[in-house]
């Protein structure tokens, strides 16, 4: 969304509910890139540095499944 005010670190990118999108290069290498989707409460485009009202600390500790 945006226009939403957020600190550094309450920012989509690192959000429990953020899964980023990722470009295969050749000979199989992946980048990150700057845009991603929400999972909460429906699947929504988001970009790495917006923020929105479900922002939720991501658990560093749990794997992040696709």
């Amino acid at each position: 969304m945006k226009g939403w005010q957020a600190l550094p670190e309450e920012r989509c990118g690192n959000c429990k509910y953020f899964l980023r999108h990722y470009r295969r290069l050749e000979k199989g290498r992946y980048v990150p890139l700057w845009c991603g989707h929400c999972t909460h409460p429906r699947l929504k485009n988001r970009r790495v540095e917006e923020h929105c009202p479900y922002w939720t600390a991501a658990d560093e500790t749990a794997p992040r499944s696709l």
